[in-house]
């Protein structure tokens, strides 16, 4: 018996050191586990808050802030609209809306501890989706949280960097860079600084680019009409025209004009149609493509002229009229109201064109008309539009071009002898 005492002791030694030593190898391997999903996680996050600065959007006539920047519960909270590359959280839901806002924030989690536990979340939604929609697609970039901060510089260089954004009423623009200071359990911060590209263009009154991007006044578009081919003999272009009630007076009469000498310019050479658009669409005295020569301008003239501006914008009828002629180029001309309503719902002609031209062998280009449309949503629907389906937006300002200087004076006569 005190020999099997003696083994049972020994043995029981043996195997509380082995599994002293196994607790402690899984314990390690686990924080070294956590430790480098940590890490990778820390990464991601940057990444994410680098790419969405880089592609921060700044407009002139913005409707909301393009960059919010506070704190709550001693973390930072920043709110942005950006252009994110391709890749970015949500591609598979939101692969189609680049324009986006994009939201960081912090929020608590149930801990299993007395000490509160947090979390860093990314909240996304379509720029260009419906006003009234309140779905935000959801990602929680790094769970137990430690340090959110965010600062950026003043528009001031002798004042010290800011965790809020506006820093005061009135803050044109965006800021120069950004300052993120992140960390996971307690442990060394990550802080990396993060340029702002689009600060470049803050106090600039031109456009925002997105694709190619045209400037043109309103009294030369008139005299040079649409960018067309008029020597592709196989071309066949279709004209778009809004004719809605704010076209009124000499919008509608300039787009006229333009459609006629467009026409003109094609020398015979290929095919075009024409639509004026509002609620409905009204599609010109022919059931298909003409010829470009001057019988069929003559033929068309008459009925381009006698068109009046009244009611709404929805050009969806018309774009889906045009692609049943099978063109090889569109135009498209609007004051703004580029949705279309399908089933009762506001749709963006960008989903309706993506379904009509999926493989973009139809060339689209865009022309915004008027002031009121810089900056705001429908201009960078037709911007991305133009961008996506292989054309050109052309926005015409109002100005007009500088007149001609004044004629030197004429001397006056030499006096006679």
């Amino acid at each position: 018996m005190p020999e099997v005492l003696a083994s049972l002791f020994i043995v029981s030694m043996v195997l509380g050191l082995v599994y002293s030593v196994w607790a402690t190898t899984l314990n390690v391997t686990r924080a070294g586990t956590d430790a480098v999903k940590d890490v990778q996680r820390e990464r991601m996050a940057l990444k994410a808050l680098t790419d969405a600065l880089a592609g921060a959007s700044w407009y002139e006539n913005r409707t909301e802030e393009s960059l919010w920047l506070g704190r709550a519960e001693g973390f930072s909270h920043l709110k942005i609209i950006a252009r994110v590359p391709p890749g970015f959280w949500g591609e598979r839901e939101l692969g189609g809306h680049p324009l986006r806002r994009i939201e960081f924030r912090v929020e608590p989690v149930q801990s299993q501890t007395e000490e509160p536990e947090f979390q860093l979340v990314l909240l996304q939604q379509p720029l260009l989706s419906s006003t009234n929609s309140t779905e935000f697609h959801r990602t929680v970039l790094l769970p137990h949280l430690e340090t959110f901060a965010l600062e950026v510089p003043p528009t001031d260089p002798t004042l010290p960097w800011s965790s809020n954004w506006p820093l005061e009423v009135g803050t044109n623009g965006l800021p120069r860079q950004a300052k993120v200071t992140l960390a996971v359990r307690e442990k060394n911060p990550r802080i990396k600084t993060m340029p702002i590209f689009a600060n470049a263009a803050a106090r600039a009154t031109g456009l925002p680019m997105i694709g190619r991007v045209v400037q043109v006044s309103e009294v030369t578009f008139g005299e040079d009409g649409f960018d067309t081919d008029g020597s592709d003999s196989s071309a066949r272009i279709i004209f778009i025209i809004d004719k809605s009630g704010s076209m009124w007076g000499p919008r509608l009469e300039m787009a006229k004009d333009a459609v006629l000498k467009s026409l003109q310019a094609m020398e015979d050479d290929g095919k075009f149609y024409i639509y004026f658009f509002n609620r409905g669409a009204e599609a010109m005295p022919s059931s298909a493509m003409l010829e470009a020569n001057p019988g069929n301008i003559s033929r068309v003239t008459d009925w381009v002229h006698d068109q009046e501006p009244g009611g709404g914008s929805d050009p969806g009828l018309a774009i889906k009229a045009a692609f049943a002629h099978g063109p090889t180029e569109l135009f498209l001309l609007s004051d703004g109201g580029i949705h279309t309503h399908a089933r009762g719902e506001k749709q963006s002609v960008l989903d309706l064109l993506q379904t009509l031209n999926p493989d973009k062998a139809v060339k689209i280009n865009t022309v915004g008309i008027g002031d009121y449309l810089r900056g705001r949503e429908d201009e960078t629907v037709l911007m991305l539009i133009a961008k996506d389906h292989g054309g050109t937006y052309t926005s015409i300002v109002p100005q007009p071009v500088a007149p001609p200087p004044p004629p030197a004076p004429t001397p006056p006569p030499a006096p006679k002898k």
